[in-house]
């Protein structure tokens, strides 16, 4: 097949889409494709690109923003170019955090209590907020959000941008006197006037992630960080973190982890291949989000979990390429649960 592997992109995740497209289109050639590296400065950029004239699948590796809301898939679909992963609608719903988090709560998969805050940053403009199973809140201070986050949260608490990844934009907030300059750092990671910040409650314990590829469970695995969190640093690092596949978890706690993502994939509608991820406090886990276009770096997790069951970088990208011209999600002469 002739493949275009997009990648670049205006968000704060370019470089990791670099990255990742760098290491797909190398992937696939080593599974026999004809590849065209295309890095695009934005979306936009996508119509009229001559690049992509004649291509049988288009491979989106881009993270965040435009790339990864679904407006690149859409733009696709109307072209009538076929793509890898999932649709408009799934990457949209994915984006945005706190949409999610109302699709787990009504599928009862556990989810941490969270605030999401709509800030207009402009000048005398004010935040609203809403809570889980009500509509927005009256105009309020950041001195009332943070009463609000104590009485109805709790610290510590975590706080990141409703549609940011890569853990772009997250603060872990031990103590209330730090909350209002957390928040405006995590404001201004938005780069945009108009920001949408969640404020979760801390879950302890460890971190999770379980991959689906194809409608199918890969196994579960886990992050241990060298030092602090799972932050930018130490996903792209080298050494930064360990990581253990299939995670020491027992049954039948492990069962219903990868379940409940299974679950989130198909309720969601992604297809090809998705990212979930989880805190596990003893027996007690939470989902926290679901990603459509996961990292596909030398420290990405989803290919650690695939070459767990035997598939190697080459064969799980050209699985997803296969997959995206056949109906269905199966997977081209592959076998794993």
């Amino acid at each position: 097949m002739r493949v275009a592997v997009l990648m670049g992109g205006d968000s704060s995740e370019r470089e990791v889409s670099l990255r990742s497209g760098q290491a797909v289109a190398q992937g696939l050639r080593e599974a026999g494709h004809e590849v065209v590296e295309v890095e695009i400065p934005n979306v936009a950029a996508v119509i009229g690109c001559e690049a992509l004239q004649g291509v049988d699948v288009v491979f989106p590796a881009l993270h965040g923003g435009d790339g990864e809301d679904g407006h690149l898939q859409a733009v696709l679909e109307v072209l009538g170019v076929p793509y890898a992963l999932s649709g408009p609608a799934a990457s949209a719903l994915a984006m945005d955090k706190g949409l999610t988090k109302r699709l787990m709560r009504a599928a009862g998969i556990p989810t941490p209590d969270w605030l999401q805050v709509t800030w207009n940053c402009r000048p005398g403009a004010s935040p609203q907020v809403s809570v889980p199973g009500a509509g927005p809140g009256p105009e309020l201070t950041l001195d009332r959000i943070q009463e609000r986050v104590l009485a109805e949260i709790g610290f510590p608490a975590v706080v990141k941008l409703n549609n940011g990844g890569s853990s772009v934009g997250v603060e872990i907030v031990d103590r209330p006197a730090d909350f209002a300059a957390a928040f405006e750092r995590v404001a201004a990671a938005q780069g945009t006037c108009l920001v949408d910040v969640l404020v979760e409650k801390y879950i302890p314990g460890r971190e999770l992630t379980a991959a689906i590829l194809l409608g199918r469970r890969l196994p579960l695995l886990e992050i241990r960080p060298r030092d602090g969190f799972y932050d930018y640093r130490n996903k792209y690092t080298s050494g930064a973190s360990d990581y253990l596949v299939p995670a020491p978890v027992h049954s039948p706690v492990y069962e219903q982890i990868v379940g409940d993502a299974l679950r989130l994939y198909e309720l969601a509608g992604c297809r090809g291949m998705a990212r979930i991820d989880f805190r596990l406090d003893g027996d007690a886990y939470s989902c926290l989000e679901i990603n459509t276009i996961p990292g596909m770096t030398a420290t990405s997790l989803v290919p650690k979990a695939a070459a767990a069951v035997g598939i190697g970088f080459a064969a799980l990208v050209d699985d997803l390429c296969r997959a995206a011209r056949l109906p269905g999600e199966a997977a081209p002469g592959r076998a794993f649960s």
